[in-house]
C-alpha cells in the first residue's frame, strides 16, 4: 500500500504523463528503478530523444518550490539509472536529456512548470581521478 506521500507523488506523475502525451511524446516507463535510483518517467519525444523526467511536487508552502529539490546527489542517481535504462534499451549512444517537471498543488489546481535539459550528465559525472602517467610507457 502506498503512503500518503507516495500517493501524492503518483498523482503528480500522472499529471505529467498526461502533459507529455498532449505534446505527442511516447511514454515508456514509470518508476523505473536500478541500484537505489529511480526514473519517475521515461518518455521519447517526436525526434526519438529519450526523456528522463524527474517529477517534484509541492502541496504546502512550508516545502518550498518543487523544482529546487533536485540536488546534485539526486541528479547523479538519475544519471546512473538512465545509463542502466539506455544500456538495456538500445545502447548508450542514443540521444537523451534530463528534464524536471514541477507540480504545484498549493492553490488547489495543479500548475506545471516543465524544464527541458534541466541538468546535463557532465554536471554529475564523478571525477574518476585518473591521472595520465608521464614517462611511464609500458
Amino acid at each position: 500500500m502506498l503512503t500518503f506521500k507516495s500517493q501524492r507523488g503518483r498523482k503528480a506523475e500522472t499529471y505529467i504523463c498526461a502533459y507529455l502525451l498532449r505534446k505527442g511524446y511516447g511514454l515508456f516507463a514509470r518508476n523505473y528503478r536500478y541500484a537505489g535510483g529511480e526514473l519517475d518517467i521515461v518518455a521519447k519525444d517526436k525526434n526519438g530523444v529519450w526523456l528522463f523526467v524527474e517529477v517534484k511536487s509541492v502541496w504546502e508552502n512550508s516545502f518550498g518550490l518543487p523544482d529546487t529539490r533536485v540536488n546534485k546527489e539526486k541528479q547523479r542517481k538519475i544519471w546512473q539509472t538512465a545509463l542502466h535504462f539506455l544500456h538495456n534499451n538500445g545502447g548508450l549512444e542514443q540521444n537523451s536529456r534530463f528534464d524536471v517537471a514541477a507540480m504545484d498543488f498549493r492553490f488547489k489546481r495543479g500548475t506545471i512548470r516543465y524544464y527541458e535539459n534541466a541538468f546535463e550528465a557532465s554536471q554529475v559525472i564523478p571525477d574518476l581521478g585518473i591521472k595520465q602517467r608521464k614517462g611511464n610507457a609500458h
